[in-house]
């Protein structure tokens, strides 16, 4: 079986996949019987496409590169094109790295679909958070719509957007509770601040590559330390936490965030012109979970999934 590179698409296109993260995650309903047997359905369906490369054989597609907290994009665009929501047939595969290996985390539904027409059916209740990405669509009578399923533990549940577990998986470290990455605390956003910092740490962007060539030397001087520590930091985290040294434990989290945050905070400054610091922002902000451009909900839509029971 062949194994080709993923395909790089333009940086700013990285924000169709973006996750959601500073923000506390809101209690959801729980999940119907028939929701819980769709969901084994799915897992049925894909067990198949468990290795990447049989994804790739039967069409699948990688874009964008590891996105953090959502893992690669596997996509198959017919099934995308046709529009159709079918359960044993997600369009959009997700693979991310559990000790060095692609593990399959989770599927997305994707579909072009008419503009301000209520989302597909999909899965039963009020749990899958159908969303928009109307920058995706070369149609202007319509737009792409989606809504992630994890096969994978993931705290904000099933349908949540992004998964703050999977960096913890990639650099086998403790997970913390549901309970803490939820908590809209100082503590909770810590968590999830981390999270993010773990992700570039263990699997840079492909965006940060482009931004640091469009940047010039100098952004490459002031970005390759904090990138060096934070590549540095995961072997030093997993080396406290195997040593059950806490204090160091903690202290090496602050850093590894503390590094996070000053090479965002280089590349926000790489641009001058209005126009381009707006797009540079918006893109990672979204990144990091600021803010929602480009994943607006569907019309018809309840705040935490839709309800397909009348009068729902």
């Amino acid at each position: 079986m062949s194994r080709r590179h993923p395909r790089v698409v333009p940086w700013l296109s990285i924000v169709a996949a973006a996750p959601m993260l500073l923000q506390a995650q809101s209690p959801k309903p729980g999940l119907s019987a028939k929701a819980k047997a769709q969901i084994d359905s799915v897992r049925r369906a894909v067990a198949e496409f468990a290795d990447p490369r049989v994804a790739e054989d039967s069409g699948y597609e990688p874009v964008f590169g590891l996105i953090p907290l959502q893992g690669v994009h596997y996509v198959r665009s017919d099934l995308i094109k046709g529009g159709k929501f079918d359960l044993t047939k997600p369009p959009v595969l997700m693979y991310a790295p559990v000790k060095g290996e692609p593990q399959l985390v989770g599927v997305a539904y994707a579909y072009q679909h008419p503009r301000n027409e209520p989302p597909p059916e999909g899965f039963d209740g009020r749990n899958d958070d159908w969303h928009s990405h109307d920058e995706l669509s070369r149609d202007p009578d319509k737009h792409i719509v989606m809504v992630h399923l994890w096969l994978t533990d993931a705290p904000g549940g099933p349908f949540a957007r992004y998964n703050p577990y999977l960096p913890y998986m990639a650099a086998d470290l403790k997970r913390p509770s549901a309970a803490e990455l939820n908590a809209n605390t100082s503590r909770g956003e810590r968590a999830r601040r981390f999270a993010f910092a773990l992700a570039i740490a263990t699997h840079p962007p492909q965006m940060f590559d482009v931004i640091e060539s469009r940047g010039g030397e100098e952004l490459t001087r002031v970005a390759y330390p904090h990138r060096r520590a934070l590549m540095m930091s995961v072997d030093s985290l997993a080396l406290a936490q195997l040593r059950g040294d806490a204090a160091t434990y903690n202290r090496l989290v602050s850093q590894t965030i503390e590094h996070s945050d000053a090479l965002m905070a280089a590349y926000r400054g790489t641009v001058r012109s209005p126009s381009a610091r707006q797009l540079i922002d918006k893109t990672l902000d979204e990144l990091m979970g600021i803010g929602h451009e480009g994943h607006e909900m569907m019309p018809g839509t309840h705040p935490a999934g839709h309800d397909h029971r009348p009068g729902g």
